[in-house]
């Protein structure tokens, strides 16, 4: 690949700059764009990047594959998170995913036309297939029992297929989910509680804020502790935001985005993060037996051996508990002005302390 000068932002995309990215990079499309139209998409969804649409009008006739359009992804401007994503190293894992491993994954993710990143600086853009006319998800509103069950099943199949893989361990950006950089959050978590407190004040469950007390003072080990059980490749951030399904106009019946978290792990962890954050405790309650069913069936389905289903409870529910621990950070740390995250993380944490609850998560809490 033919190493490109990284736009700052979207603005400072040219026709020029793409037609290079888009001869130089995986797919290696001569196609030559004289213009385009961008459209800034994704405001307050994401926080840690930027996303543009941009649809090029090409010279001449389009070569077999160009894109009608696509969309860019580049880092936030604000300084506090973009240092996260720097110290996480979340741009370089994104990226890395799409240079080395989206060839090798059964599961459906955008293609990639081009991707480059400044390790040192944190620049870097990905220029993905816009997936329209399937549409993104919604955490905020929730999906259908149909929808959830799209979502589990097709992620206990990737799962399966990274399931204790040797190539795991040559994924050497991707870091484990006991990796220092991680067990961090133990710190960021204690920092966090008082705002956290302030914000959701006597709202809070007393059970929770119990359970939240505890919490504190054992990241660490819980941590360590799912880096013991079987590794997988997880996404991280599994979540409605992140996924796009098929709409009454087409596209792929599911369709997952945004690798920026992925960590090697205990799969049992993704759905946890899916069904305590993203469906409603109404949905959940009623479907989220056979959920589970599905997932470790499709496990064994996909050739995982030694891992019963006791073995898989005993993982969701300590990381349904550990979920908690993403509602007190992402509070604690929330831009208030952003109306769409507040209300987003209210939702997610009356669903997740429900979700502890109905499971006694908070038993498993480390001595």
């Amino acid at each position: 690949m033919v190493a490109l000068k990284i736009p700052a932002s979207p603005e400072e995309v040219t026709a020029d700059w793409l037609s290079a990215a888009l001869r130089s990079g995986g797919a290696r499309i001569d196609a030559t764009v004289a213009s385009f139209d961008s459209e800034i998409i994704g405001v307050g969804v994401g926080f840690l990047g930027k996303l543009a649409k941009i649809t090029p009008r090409y010279a001449g006739t389009p070569p077999p594959g160009a894109p009608r359009s696509l969309i860019a992804k580049l880092p936030t401007q604000e300084a506090a998170a973009r240092e996260v994503a720097m110290l996480f190293r979340f741009y370089e894992r994104e990226v890395r995913f799409y240079e080395q491993i989206a060839d090798r994954v059964s599961l459906r993710i955008p293609k990639p036309y081009y991707a480059d990143i400044d390790t040192a600086t944190g620049d870097f853009v990905l220029l993905l297939e816009d997936l329209a006319p399937a549409r993104v998800g919604d955490q905020l509103e929730s999906c259908s029992p149909e929808q959830a069950l799209l979502a589990v099943h097709d992620i206990a199949a990737f799962h399966a297929e990274w399931w204790e893989k040797p190539a795991l361990d040559e994924l050497g950006w991707i870091p484990d989910i006991d990796d220092p950089v991680n067990l961090s959050a133990e710190d960021s978590y204690q920092q966090a509680w008082p705002v956290f407190l302030e914000h959701v004040g006597a709202a809070l469950p007393e059970h929770l804020r119990r359970t939240g007390e505890l919490l504190g003072t054992r990241i660490t080990q819980i941590m360590r502790g799912l880096a013991e059980r079987p590794r997988t490749l997880i996404h991280g951030d599994y979540r409605l935001d992140n996924l796009f399904f098929a709409s009454p106009q087409g596209g792929p019946p599911l369709a997952v985005i945004d690798w920026q978290i992925a960590n090697r792990g205990p799969g049992a962890f993704d759905v946890a993060y899916f069904l305590s954050g993203n469906v409603t405790t109404a949905t959940r309650r009623a479907s989220e037996k056979g959920l589970l069913r599905t997932y470790h069936d499709t496990l064994v389905a996909g050739g995982v051996r030694d891992y019963g289903y006791d073995d898989f409870m005993r993982d969701y529910r300590l990381s349904t508990l550990f979920c908690l621990v993403y509602n007190v950070i992402g509070i604690g740390t929330l831009d208030f002005g952003n109306e769409r995250g507040v209300a987003l993380f209210d939702a997610w944490l009356e669903r997740t302390g429900t979700a502890i609850a109905d499971a006694d998560a908070a038993a498993m809490l480390p001595a």
